[in-house]
């Protein structure tokens, strides 16, 4: 309680630091603008930006990023109110009744409804966020070297085991992933492996080419071979906020999603799209009116608003309190945080607990700004996203080449971002998880390290390394992880297979039709 109270009064007390305010209110306002582009993800508009936080105080960088996604989340339910294209998988649903809503003329409605669920939603997950982080401080008396590696083998099976439609492309994506990891000097003995040559990549492969490459950049390629048809999609309206009674109404529906947001966000892999889809399936059965969902119920979107909203909130908790990360966006965030020399986990809480502030700030001060600031910047971004994208993808990718060269000054690391990037979109293309890779990349240094070293504090006996009772526990639940992960992966094959042979039975049947 003391640990929750302090990492309160201190995320406060940093809103009395003007350059804080500052950081965090441009982190809200290009989060929001670059989630407003149909196609420009979370993950993309922080990706973007992560080189330019090298040169700030970690306390800053962090608050920055943070205030990114609070923004992005926000943002990108702009276009699925408004052209029915939703930003990320998780605003689906709001593309369902927001556009809905936009046709019969009620743009003003959904759009402030989406604006009070997203700002209420934010708002009540920093509670939800401290009352799951705070507890895990706890096992920094019990970790060691054996259990820092089961963590950091469930961070790569979490999320290549729930994140990948096939089993076996995530464990490949890994492997990817773990190869990367393995360039440069071993940790042990500092012979130089794998450099080829180059080098450059005597002391590893830089972290931030790998991961903004393979997550951002890839998705800027792919949303670069995307054609929207804007004159077929748009149409003219005019957003008038909506009364307090109407928001007053879809509070409960909003207090049940940000419960379900904070909660299923921070399962490792799960992100906020199941949440939101669970929350609005929870909101149907209990409305009065569940005729109304799916053509143009507020109650829906406010469900939906604040589940998604709340579970950037939840993925933190992982994130931050065990240095495994919830989505790609984390994978981002956590390798930023490695670069500036925190590792992520139990430890971090308790011998750096700035940065617990600094996250805390960015989610609660971000949520104020976005108050303040949000309806503007809903109006605003409604010309926004009438803007050829395609200018706008150009610029990101150059703001990311850029970005990338000033933190080394190093041409060598703006090839390997691009080279990355490619990578990442036939990834993509060919269904390979690219953020089970890039997390395998970020975690296999410090998942070698603890093995390493584990085994040498055990004297290198791998059965005490395994048995010892939280090791044992979290290796167990990574193979759990894997085993459900493969049974899905065969279900799936079977149903599609079963689905398939019905639709040629179907076909057969039609051709043998005389006439």
């Amino acid at each position: 309680m003391d640990l929750m109270l302090t990492s309160l009064t201190e995320a406060l007390r940093y809103g009395l630091d003007p350059f804080m305010l500052l950081i965090i209110a441009a982190g809200v306002i290009w989060g929001s603008a670059a989630g407003a582009l149909p196609g420009v993800t979370s993950v993309i508009a922080i990706g973007v930006m992560v080189p330019f936080t090298f040169g700030l105080a970690p306390i800053y960088a962090v608050a920055f990023l943070v205030a990114i996604n609070v923004g992005a989340s926000f943002g990108n339910s702009i276009p699925a109110i408004l052209v029915g294209l939703p930003g990320t998988p998780s605003a689906v649903l709001t593309a369902l009744d927001g556009y809905a809503l936009h046709r019969q003329g009620k743009t003003g409605l959904a759009l402030g409804v989406t604006f009070y669920s997203s700002v209420m939603g934010q708002l009540l997950s920093v509670f939800l966020f401290l009352l799951m982080v705070v507890p895990l401080s706890g096992l920094t008396y019990v970790f060691l070297s054996p259990e820092m590696f089961a963590l950091y083998f469930l961070g790569v099976t979490a999320i290549i085991s729930i994140t990948s439609e096939n089993i076996l492309k995530g464990l490949v994506a890994a492997a990817f992933g773990l190869l990367i990891a393995t360039v440069g000097r071993d940790p042990t003995t500092a012979v130089s492996r794998f450099d080829f040559g180059y080098a450059e990549l005597r002391s590893g492969v830089a972290t931030v080419p790998v991961v903004v490459g393979l997550l951002a950049v890839s998705e800027l390629f792919r949303s670069m071979r995307q054609n929207y048809n804007w004159s077929a999609l748009s149409t003219k309206f005019e957003a008038k906020f909506p009364s307090l009674k109407t928001l007053w109404s879809v509070t409960p529906a909003v207090g049940v999603g940000t419960l379900i947001g904070g909660v299923i966000g921070a399962v490792p892999g799960v992100s906020g799209s199941p949440a939101a889809v669970i929350s609005y399936q929870q909101s149907k059965l209990w409305s009065k009116h569940p005729e109304e969902y799916g053509k143009g119920s507020i109650e829906g979107i406010a469900s939906n608003e604040a589940a998604q909203n709340a579970a950037q909130a939840g993925e933190m908790v992982p994130t931050l309190g065990l240095g495994i990360p919830a989505g790609g966006a984390m994978v981002i965030l956590l390798g930023a945080l490695l670069i500036h020399g925190f590792v992520p986990g139990p430890l971090m809480i308790r011998e750096s607990p700035q940065l617990l502030h600094a996250a805390v700030a960015g989610l609660l001060l971000a949520t104020v700004v976005l108050a303040f600031i949000g309806w503007p910047i809903a109006l605003g971004l409604t010309k926004l996203v009438q803007v050829d994208r395609r200018l706008v993808l150009v610029g990101a990718l150059l703001l990311t080449m850029i970005g990338t060269y000033t933190l080394d000054r190093s041409t060598f690391d703006v090839v390997l971002l691009l080279i990355f990037g490619v990578v990442g979109y036939f990834m993509l293309r060919y269904g390979y998880s690219v953020a089970g890779a890039s997390l395998a990349a970020v975690l296999g240094p410090g998942l070698e390290n603890n093995l390493r070293s584990g085994l040498l504090l055990m004297d290198k006996d791998i059965v005490a390394f395994v048995s010892r009772p939280w090791t044992a526990g979290i290796l167990l639940l990574s193979f759990a992880l894997l085993a459900y992960g493969t049974y899905g992966t065969i279900k799936l094959a079977r149903a599609s297979g079963r689905a398939k042979r019905a639709a040629l039975d179907a076909h057969k049947a039609g051709l043998a039709r005389p006439g």
